[in-house]
């Protein structure tokens, strides 16, 4: 397959009162064309920051891309100027973020924001512009499309703001869309049909598709390929087949271990994940998961452990798994 996105030791940092946030410390991840890969984990482990990385729409201050280099189609975007960067967002990689309301602007119509992208990136004229919003519309399934147009994003409900949202991202048929939690905001009779049309319409394209999600149960039907992260660090990647059956660290094991499963009775009761996550301003000089592991060893909070292929594809940041033991699965295979 065709390499599309290369993430190379991606560092983030943010300036507080209180010191500096190491949001992102050494991210590596890659995406090929046409395929969905899935960033997991808890909230604050990185995922969002790192895609915001990718787009350099981190604010600066307080944050800054300390180091790392993100070669997106041959070209390091990390050296891209404001004006080159403009030019790629919307037309080469798009977003959609996990808040459409808070995205789309409350003051400008939906055909608006629509047509803008589409005259600015396809030098279309008005009239065609208006004419392929009304049929992206129609793709991502709003009714009675072309008398939407002039309706504002407070006439929409939160499913069908987040379907315009998807419609923006695609409308210049992006080589690679990131979709931020994209169904944080609809209840879950709606979050399956969101998911569906946005794989759909990226496979049509052949567009790839990262997923940041806290969500295993999406990353099981829709992913391709997982990047389990912790604190900002990356512990565990394989496919999502390899990470669900043969978890290799002990963090993914408390993430599949806290979901509840619908093939176990009622009554089993949910392995939740001890303790709290670290301190990014004074994160461990080991391992970050260490002080919640309940297999850690004292080596593992002596240095940051690299990722190491333990089966083909499969990598791991944890030592236990490294030395051949995985007594998590004893656990998991118990529930």
């Amino acid at each position: 397959m065709t390499k599309l996105l290369e993430v190379k030791n991606l560092v983030t940092h943010f300036v507080t009162q209180d010191g500096i946030v190491q949001a992102v410390n050494g991210v590596s991840f890659e995406v090929n064309q046409g395929e969905i890969v899935a960033l997991v984990g808890e909230s604050g482990c990185g995922k969002t920051v790192s895609s915001l990385s990718v787009l350099q729409l981190i604010p600066q201050p307080p944050g800054k891309i300390v180091d790392g280099k993100v070669i997106f189609a041959g070209m390091d975007l990390l050296k891209k100027s404001k004006e080159e960067m403009q030019k790629i967002r919307g037309s080469r990689i798009s977003m959609i973020f996990q808040e459409p309301m808070t995205s789309l602007n409350p003051v400008l119509t939906i055909g608006r924001q629509l047509t803008e992208g589409l005259q600015f990136h396809l030098k279309l004229d008005k009239k065609e512009a208006t004419r392929q919003a009304v049929e992206l519309l129609k793709s991502v399934g709003i009714p009675h499309a072309e008398g939407r147009l002039n309706d504002y994003p407070h006439h929409f409900s939160g499913g069908m703001r987040q379907r315009v949202m998807i419609a923006m991202a695609l409308a210049c048929e992006p080589q690679l869309v990131i979709a931020d939690e994209p169904t944080t905001a609809v209840d879950v009779t709606i979050q399956a049909q969101l998911l569906d049309l946005i794989r759909n319409l990226t496979l049509r394209l052949n567009t790839a598709l990262i997923i940041i999600t806290h969500n295993l149960g999406v990353v099981a039907r829709y992913a391709q390929r997982v990047y389990v992260m912790y604190a900002g660090q990356i512990m565990e990647q394989g496919t999502a087949i390899d990470v669900y059956h043969n978890p290799l660290h002990p963090y993914t094991a408390g993430l599949l271990g806290s979901v509840p499963r619908l093939d176990e009775p009622r009554r089993t009761r949910l392995q939740p994940i001890d303790g709290q996550p670290p301190d990014l301003i004074a994160p461990p000089q080991g391992c970050p998961f260490a002080p919640r592991c309940v297999y850690v060893k004292p080596e593992c909070k002596l240095k940051r452990l690299p990722l190491v292929e333990i089966n083909s594809g499969h990598f791991t940041a944890c030592l236990v798994a490294q030395e051949g033991a995985l007594p998590w699965k004893k656990i998991l295979s118990l529930k």
